[in-house]
Formats: structure tokens, sequence, C-alpha cells
């Protein structure tokens, strides 16, 4: 697992990507260990990704009637949806890489979507942290939610675009591709898992 220090250097890298400024390629490691060490950015939102986890369990319960409880089955199924949710986008850039001639920017895709998804899953967690901590705030919580949403959508469009050498069309369809079906694949187990307060 990457040490503090080398996930820094990474975010460091997006940070310069982000910008426009194709030094940050230097920051990232493209080789094959590189893609693979990628995947423990996962470890490293954990401390996070608990805390939205504890939030939709609060509003699950307060929408629910008195007397409901949840246990680990509860947390565990929305780790399957997180995880689910997480490589579905990737699992589609793999397959469709080829056929939409992509296939030299996949490497880098996945390795600077996996490093983005650290501080993204900890500026997700600041709203969660909220409204766990001050009751009543779920307006301005969803607020929050809403435009960190949206900085996170143009961030990673950013990303792809210089990625995939300013191909703004590419990038457009990339950027959908990693919303879109996450999206679905998530709302779609929530409902079969009954992670959807009735």
């Amino acid at each position: 697992m990457p040490l503090l220090e080398e996930v820094l250097s990474y975010i460091k890298g997006l940070w310069l990507l982000i910008q426009g400024n194709g030094e940050g390629f230097r920051w990232l490691d493209f080789s094959e260990s590189g893609l693979w060490r990628s995947f423990t950015a996962m470890l490293w939102c954990l401390p996070a990704i608990p805390v939205t986890w504890a939030s939709w369990r609060l509003y699950y319960l307060s929408a629910m009637p008195t007397g409901t409880t949840v246990g680990f089955g509860f947390v565990f199924k929305l780790l399957v949806v997180d995880l689910a949710s997480w490589l579905l986008p990737l699992v589609l850039v793999f397959v469709l890489a080829r056929p939409l001639g992509f296939a030299a920017a996949v490497v880098p895709i996945v390795v600077t979507t996996n490093w983005l998804s650290v501080p993204l899953s900890y500026a997700m967690a600041v709203p969660a942290a909220i409204r766990l901590v001050i009751p009543g705030s779920e307006g301005l919580t969803s607020l929050i939610w809403l435009v960190l949403l949206f900085v996170s959508i143009g961030i990673l469009f950013r990303l792809l675009r210089i990625i995939t050498g300013n191909q703004t069309l590419l990038a457009t369809a990339l950027t959908a591709l990693f919303l879109l079906p996450s999206m679905m694949m998530g709302e779609l187990l929530q409902q079969f898992f009954g992670l959807i307060p009735t």
C-alpha cells in the first residue's frame, strides 16, 4: 500500500493536470505496477467512506418506523454498492477503449481517476459529517453536496480532457461514462438491497 508521501505526490500531479499543466504526468505512476497500485486508493478512502455510510444510516432510520434497526449487513450492502459504483465505469472504459479509439489513454484514465477518488471522498464526507453532528442541517448539507457534485464533475472533465489530448468531445463522453452508469448502478443496488426507505 502506498505511503502518505506517495499519495500526496499523486494528488499534486492530479492538481497540476486539472490546471492544464502537463507536468502533472511526471508525478503519477503509469507503469503496470502503478496501475494496480492505484486500486489501493480505495483503502485510502476508508476513513472518509464510513462517515457517508453513517449519514445514510441516520437518514434511513429517520425515515423508517420507530424501532427499526440496522446491523452489519446494512453496512456491508453499502460497501457493495460503493465498490460496484466505483468499478463499473472502469470496466466500461476497458471494454470501450478500443472500439472508441482511446486505448492508449486507458492506463492514465484509470490511474488518475482512481487517485482522484481519494480527495473527492474526503470532500464528500464533509456534508455527511455536518449532518451527523448538526441536527436539522439537511438543507445546508444537501446544498453543499450539490455544489461538491458539480465541482467534482468539472474537475473530472478537466482531468480527462488533458489526458485525451484536449479532445473535448471524448472527454465529455468519458465524464458521462464515469457518472451515469455509476449513478444508475448505485440506485439499482440500493433498491435491490432495500437501502432506500420505503
